[in-house]
């Protein structure tokens, strides 16, 4: 658990991508590797794109905010996330929003890297949990990537790259997003 009462998910391996021929092929191997049947996985990923959709373009925040929850992202009360975020659509559940943090506009937060099959020897296909701290802030159109946690009142800045954790109270710039100063709270 963390100061939000979210129990963090463990980061994990999933299947490959790219490696099938049909959509029946895709939904059936998806819902074997999360458990559940083919149509129930199809419906989940369907509903989550609609909602993403809907999310994208939402004129409020608030609106945002609970269609997000629908589609599984763990968003405490007091987050704010800005138009046209890209959420991870396909593991939602892995995403974690503290309270008072802010996802600006345009970022994109991505829990899961599934590269093709015949990387498999330099590349390992993985689904880590995003966690957004305490009143942290993900600038406009920055992207964090699997496994980032962006500490408390931490800063990442706009356009930026997250590849790794940002210290509380700290500011991250650049690609790959290297601390360039305190933040003075």
């Amino acid at each position: 658990m963390n100061g939000s009462g979210f129990k963090i998910r463990e980061a994990r391996e999933i299947p490959y991508g790219g490696q099938e021929k049909s959509f029946r092929k895709t939904f059936r191997n998806g819902g074997e590797s999360r458990g559940m049947s083919t149509f129930r996985y199809a419906f989940v990923r369907m509903r989550n794109y609609v909602l993403f959709l809907l999310a994208y373009i939402a004129p409020s925040n608030k609106i945002r905010v609970i269609l997000n929850r629908w589609k599984g992202v763990n968003i405490a009360d007091g987050a704010y996330i800005g138009m046209c975020v890209f959420i991870d659509n396909a593991y939602p559940e892995y995403i974690y929003i503290e309270e008072e943090a802010s996802v600006n506009a345009g970022v994109m937060l991505v829990a899961h890297f599934n590269p093709k099959v015949h990387f498999k020897r330099v590349l390992q296909a993985r689904v880590e949990p995003i966690v957004i701290k305490r009143g942290a802030i993900v600038a406009i159109r920055a992207i964090v990537m699997p496994g980032v946690t962006v500490g408390e009142n931490a800063i990442i800045a706009a356009a930026s790259v997250a590849y790794e954790d940002a210290e509380e109270k700290t500011l991250y710039r650049g690609n790959p997003a290297k601390k360039v100063g305190k933040v003075k709270i």
